[in-house]
């Protein structure tokens, strides 16, 4: 997420609202997740000031980590200004300053956050403006328009519009429940599943696993489960082997993973895995985050009747689970496709042996796909 914080530095500010103001910012970015590298996790961070010009206060690249930008936050001081506000040219040095080298699509969110002390000089300006943000994909929050949002901060010290910002316009639901779905069955050499075991290890690096998975709203819990044999008296189709409760870091997980899990034999029933993984897992799971992911990794034909397999991963999909497959083998396309979520391109990798090429290219293919889900 690339995040924008304007400050209002009009000739109506007094130095009281101006220091409410940056110790708002301070309390949000507290409790954001700051990207420190270029790896794409946490929020990229510019503070600007505006009345009827716009200038940066800290720029992205001022910073090296969240403890400096807060050290440098602090150290922001009031400045009295003889200029009127005008929030509609401080939109548009956003859109095409601070916002014009950020990468578009899905990836990516942007989000710009303009504290105001009071109305605007140019309703104009700001249509203008919208329609810039619009056609750029940029969320600003400060309009009611579904889109935008006004979220009026009253001088008593009532902050549940800002608490709205932090989970709402900031994406604070936008972990994920993950569960890894490993075809375990004869279909997958020693070798073989010796490097799957390596792969999902390497796919976790993709999460921000929440650090008390059983009450947090915040952060990405996983889950591991294998599918074999279908044990017709038992009528178990899946081990479980970690849920997403069970672990709070990928440390444990991948440790779990190199030290407890093992290969089982039989025929593969994706199906029926499917089928209870959405029934039993995620059906008894508190806190259940907005966006869900089965990621299954298949190494062979799937042995159940083709009709099944697509009615089930169709009632799936239209519950709202996303459907990622790795299909590695001689796995038969036609039913990889009926599994996976649309559009295919972004939700189907079919890969031959698993050799460590292979792999590499699944781990970086899953990490955009991961952001492209939030």
């Amino acid at each position: 997420m690339d995040l924008v914080f304007a400050l209002d530095q009009s000739s109506d500010i007094t130095e009281l609202r101006f220091n409410e103001t940056r110790n708002t910012i301070t309390s949000i970015i507290s409790d954001l997740n700051i990207r420190e590298s270029n790896c794409p996790v946490g929020a990229r961070v510019a503070v600007l000031s505006y009345d009827s010009a716009t200038s940066y206060l800290i720029h992205p690249s001022d910073y090296r980590n969240k403890k400096h930008l807060l050290q440098l936050l602090s150290q922001i001081k009031y400045s009295k200004s003889r200029e009127v506000r005008d929030i509609g040219n401080a939109m548009r040095f956003v859109a095409r300053n601070v916002f014009k080298r950020t990468s578009a699509g899905a990836s990516v969110q942007r989000v710009a956050v303009f504290f105001s002390n009071g109305q605007a000089t140019s309703r104009s300006s700001i249509i203008t403006a919208t329609m810039e943000f619009s056609a750029l994909e940029i969320s600003p929050a400060f309009d009611d328009t579904g889109t935008f949002q006004v979220l009026p901060v009253p001088p008593d010290g009532e902050y549940e519009p800002l608490e709205r910002l932090r989970r709402c316009t900031l994406c604070y639901d936008s972990y994920v429940d993950v569960a890894f779905l490993l075809d375990n069955s004869q279909n997958m050499a020693r070798d073989e599943f010796k490097g799957v075991k390596t792969l999902v290890s390497s796919m976790l690096d993709n999460f921000i696993i929440a650090s008390d998975p059983v009450i947090s709203d915040s952060g990405d819990r996983v889950a591991l489960l294998t599918y074999s044999p279908w044990d017709r008296r038992k009528k178990d189709v899946v081990k479980t082997e970690f849920e997403f409760t069970t672990y709070d870091s990928q440390v444990l997980m991948k440790r779990h993973i190199q030290t407890n899990l093992q290969q089982l034999h039989g025929e593969a029933t994706i199906g029926q895995a499917l089928l209870w993984t959405v029934e039993n897992l995620f059906a008894r799971t508190p806190n259940l985050r907005k966006h869900r992911i089965i990621l299954v990794i298949s190494a062979g034909e799937n042995r159940e009747r083709k009709e099944f397999l697509k009615k089930t991963a169709l009632r799936a999909k239209c519950q709202g689970y996303v459907i990622f497959v790795v299909s590695l083998g001689s796995t038969h396309r036609a039913d990889m496709e009926e599994l996976a979520s649309h559009p295919l391109d972004h939700h189907l990798i079919q890969l031959g042996r698993v050799h460590k090429p292979n792999l590499d290219y699944i781990v970086k293919f899953l990490k955009p796909f991961v952001y492209s889900v939030r």
